[in-house]
């Protein structure tokens, strides 16, 4: 090869390479990226690494997706403009989604604004739950495993129906994520409370508790038009009831 083909070789590589590691050359039309960044966390407030998360568009076809880096951060490639689900994923952790992700033009990424938190699936079981009525209260114990303690936080969530097959699912109330430092959990609602509620006095509501963790990584699914609590512990003891006074 002579050196004027030779050269003219070299430049034809470099234009080749600069194309293929340019994002913005040969974007697809009606698409750009979308970027974000998530914290990760283990099942009480300890911060973890960030890396390794999976983010993807869960309704496009073929499906985009990325991986989170050391800090957390996120590009989702070649995303076609439209609302989207986002769906984060990664082994240990309970499945989080974002709904109606507004990705609505191509000359520039779209960035998730709120950056999620969230956290490992609970390896708390609620091995017993009892409650009692005395006078206008109502107490709930669970019992759970491994157990709280003062040096050691557990979580656990609380749900209540006036039907027997209450659970994660099928409720009418549930609770904030609760503490546990002690074994068993207590916790006392008042007849205030309970008719606050909507439960009236003389009804029989069902509970049911299960562990959770500090980031429970819920969210609202409009398809299934309720809550979705992807961190509890599924092992968790048999609903009980008590008699609202």
């Amino acid at each position: 090869m002579n050196w004027k083909a030779f050269a003219l070789a070299g430049i034809l590589l470099v234009a080749s390479c600069s194309s293929n590691d340019d994002p913005a050359v040969d974007r697809a039309p009606n698409a750009s990226d979308i970027s974000g960044s998530v914290f990760l966390y283990n099942e009480g407030t300890d911060r973890v690494a960030s890396d390794g998360m999976t983010v993807t568009v869960a309704n496009v076809d073929p499906e985009r997706s990325a991986l989170t880096d050391a800090s957390g951060k996120f590009v989702i490639r070649d995303v076609p403009l439209g609302t989207h689900i986002l769906a984060f994923s990664k082994n240990g952790y309970g499945t989080f989604k974002v709904f109606d992700f507004a990705h609505v033009t191509d000359d520039r990424e779209t960035v998730l604004t709120t950056i999620p938190s969230l956290g490992t699936s609970s390896s708390t079981q609620v091995t017993a739950l009892t409650t009692s009525v005395a006078g206008t209260e109502v107490t709930i114990q669970a019992t759970t495993n491994p157990a709280g303690s003062a040096n050691t936080s557990r979580y656990v969530r609380i749900f209540l129906h006036t039907a027997a097959n209450v659970s994660q699912v099928f409720h009418t109330v549930y609770s904030p994520t609760f503490v546990a430092r002690i074994n068993p959990f207590v916790k006392t609602y008042t007849k205030a409370e309970l008719n606050a509620m909507g439960f009236v006095s003389g009804s029989t509501v069902f509970v049911r508790v299960y562990g959770d963790s500090y980031w429970g990584n819920q969210y609202k699914d409009p398809g299934l038009d309720r809550w979705v609590f992807p961190n509890l512990n599924p092992n968790a003891a048999a609903a009980t009831s008590f008699v609202v006074p």
